[in-house]
């Protein structure tokens, strides 16, 4: 098996992110270039570009590279972050040492905070109390790693709470 010669390492997978975020790894790549793009359930680039001062020529250099969303507007929506080498040759679309990274939008996203579920606590009452603009629905969509039924939560689990403009 080859070694990866790109990784990701933020986001990590299940993350939230805003319509402005960083892409943090390491990496070797052509002329020092690493490709990204952020895929849409249905498959579409809702976003792409490069990211410089990768290593190159076999040599593996720490990046991080803030990249922007644009215009696209989005609350909740499930996404994979794909990260890769540059193909010219098309062989391997989208590109060689392909990251696929789950992470979900909220282009409204100011941050967000680490709660701890308490005895009695439920989500609608978590929003109320810990969110900023948050619904419940955020929040168990932010967390679907975690939450399986957003009716049956734990004490001691530990849900991301969206923060939002």
């Amino acid at each position: 098996m080859a070694p990866r010669l790109i990784e990701v390492r933020q986001p990590k997978p299940n993350d939230v992110i805003g319509s402005d975020f960083t892409i943090a790894g390491f990496a070797t790549g052509f002329e020092a270039t690493v490709l990204w793009q952020l895929v849409d359930v249905s498959g579409q680039s809702v976003a792409q570009g490069n990211i410089q001062g990768a290593g190159s020529m076999g040599v593996i250099r720490d990046f991080g590279h803030q990249v922007s969303v644009g215009g696209y507007t989005a609350r909740a929506a499930h996404m994979t972050l794909q990260v890769f080498g540059d193909d010219p040759s098309g062989i391997h679309p989208p590109g060689p040492d392909l990251n696929l990274v789950p992470v979900t939008l909220f282009s409204a996203l100011e941050g967000f905070r680490l709660y701890e579920v308490q005895p009695g606590d439920n989500l609608t009452k978590i929003a109320r109390e810990q969110g900023q603009n948050t619904t419940v629905e955020d929040i168990f969509q932010a967390n679907r790693d975690r939450i399986n039924n957003p009716n049956l939560i734990f004490p001691g689990q530990i849900f991301r709470i969206p923060l939002l403009a």
